[in-house]
C-alpha cells in the first residue's frame, strides 16, 4: 500500500528526528512546503511513468500480436506465390501442348490438301491407273475402296486432332483463369503483409517514443530527488537546535479497536509496483472515516497531501522521534498545532497510493524507520 522504500524514505526523512520549535519557524515552514511541493511533483511524474509503462506493455502486446499476424501473412504470401508459380507453369505446358496440336493439325491438313489436290488434278486418270493396274475387277474395287478409305482416314485424323486442339485450348483458358486468380490472391497477400509491416513500424516508432518519454521523466524525477534531498538537509539544519527536546512519548495506539495488520513493517512485494521494497510502516485496515489518534504529544510539522501517502500528518515528538499517519480521507489538524496523545488528528481513508481504506502508520528515530508496533507491547 506504499510506494517503494527509497521514495518513502525521501518523502519522510526530512521531518524525522527533530522538534519544530526553533526561532526560524517561518523559514522552516517554507522549506517544508517546498519539500512537500517537490514530493507532489514527483508523485505526478511517477503517475505519468506508470501510464507510460502501461502504454509500453500495451504496445508490446500489440507488436507481439502483429508479429504473429505478419508470420501468418508471410506464410499466406509464400503459398500464393507457390500457387501462382505452379499455375504459370501449367499454363506454359498447356500452351506448349496447344502449339504442338496446332502444328500437327496444320501438317495433317496439308497432307489431306495434297491428297485431295492430286485426286482433283488427275481426275479420271487416277481411276484408269487403278483400273489398269488391277488384275481383275475385284482387285480394282479393292484398290478403289482402299483409296477412298485413305482419304476418309485422313479426314478422321484431322477431326480428332481438331477435337484435341479444342480441348487443349479450353484447358489452356481454364489454366490461364486459374493463374490470373492466383496472381490476384498473391497481390492481395502482398498488400496485407505490407500493411501489417507498416503498422509494425508505427508501433515500433511509438514504442521508441514511449521509451524516450520514460527516460526523460526518469531523469526529471532524479533531478527532483536531488533537489528534495538538498531541501531535506536544509530542514535537518533548521531543526537541529531543538533535536534534544522531548515533547511526548509514543504510547497511544492510533486506531483503538482495530488491531488487524494487513501489511507489517519490513521487506515485502509492493502491491502496486510489484517490486521488492522496504515497507517503512505498518498498515492497519479500518472503515473509511474512522478517527485517527495521535500516538503521542508533539507538534504537527506536516499536514496535507504528501505524494504517495495521500493526505498525511507528521508529528514531531521531540528527541528525534516522529510519527506519520498516511492515506487519510480528511485531515483534522494544521501545521504548527500542538497535539496531545490520544487527540484526533484525522480520519481513515484511501488517498495516495492505496488499495483500500487503511492507516499507514510510521515511527522514525533520528530519520530512520523502525517497527511502530514495538511501542505498544
Amino acid at each position: 500500500m506504499q510506494k517503494q522504500w527509497a521514495m518513502s524514505l525521501i518523502l519522510t526523512a526530512v521531518f524525522l528526528g527533530s522538534s519544530v520549535m526553533p526561532l526560524r519557524a517561518g523559514e522552516l515552514g517554507d522549506t517544508i512546503q517546498q519539500q512537500q511541493d517537490l514530493k507532489q511533483e514527483q508523485s505526478q511524474i511517477q503517475g505519468k511513468l506508470n501510464q507510460l509503462t502501461f502504454s509500453e506493455d500495451k504496445l508490446k502486446a500489440q507488436i507481439q500480436d502483429l508479429s504473429k499476424q505478419i508470420t501468418t501473412a508471410q506464410t499466406t504470401l509464400s503459398l500464393t506465390q507457390a500457387s501462382y508459380n505452379k499455375a504459370q507453369t501449367d499454363v506454359m505446358n498447356s500452351q506448349r501442348d496447344l502449339d504442338e496440336r496446332i502444328k500437327e493439325l496444320e501438317a495433317r491438313r496439308e497432307v489431306l490438301k495434297k491428297r485431295v489436290r492430286g485426286i482433283y488434278e488427275e481426275g479420271q486418270l487416277s481411276y484408269l491407273e487403278i483400273l489398269f493396274q488391277s488384275t481383275d475387277l475385284g482387285d480394282f474395287i479393292s484398290r478403289l475402296e482402299y483409296f477412298s478409305k485413305l482419304v476418309g482416314n485422313d479426314q478422321q485424323i484431322l477431326a480428332e486432332i481438331k477435337t484435341q486442339k479444342d480441348q487443349v485450348e479450353q484447358k489452356t483458358k481454364e489454366l490461364q483463369a486459374r493463374r490470373d486468380q492466383a496472381s490476384q490472391l498473391q497481390t492481395q497477400a502482398a498488400k496485407a503483409k505490407a500493411e501489417l509491416d507498416g503498422k509494425n513500424q508505427q508501433y515500433q516508432a511509438a514504442l521508441a517514443q514511449n521509451k524516450k518519454a520514460q527516460d526523460d521523466l526518469s531523469e526529471q524525477n532524479a533531478r527532483l530527488a536531488a533537489d528534495s534531498n538538498a531541501i531535506a538537509e536544509k530542514i535537518r539544519k533548521l531543526t537541529a537546535a531543538s533535536a534534544g527536546k522531548v515533547l511526548g512519548t509514543i504510547s497511544t495506539y492510533p486506531l483503538p479497536g482495530y488491531y488487524e495488520i494487513s501489511d507489517p513493517y519490513g521487506w515485502r512485494i509492493h502491491p502496486i509496483t510489484q517490486q521488492k521494497s522496504m515497507h517503512t510502516g505498518t498498515d492497519i485496515p479500518a472503515p473509511g472515516g474512522t478517527a485517527i489518534l495521535a500516538a503521542g504529544s508533539g507538534v504537527v510539522i506536516m499536514a496535507g497531501l504528501y505524494g504517495a501517502y495521500g493526505n498525511a500528518v507528521i508529528i514531531d515528538h521531540g528527541g528525534g522521534y516522529t510519527s506519520l499517519y498516511g492515506h487519510q480521507s480528511r485531515i483534522g489538524v494544521s501545521v504548527g498545532d500542538k497535539v496531545k496523545a490520544g487527540e484526533v488528528i484525522g480520519y481513515v481513508g484511501s488517498t495516495g497510493w492505496s488499495t483500500g481504506d487503511h492507516l499507514h502508520f510510521e515511527v522514525r528515530v533520528n530519520g530512520n524507520p523502525t517497527d511502530p508496533l514495538q511501542f505498544f507491547h
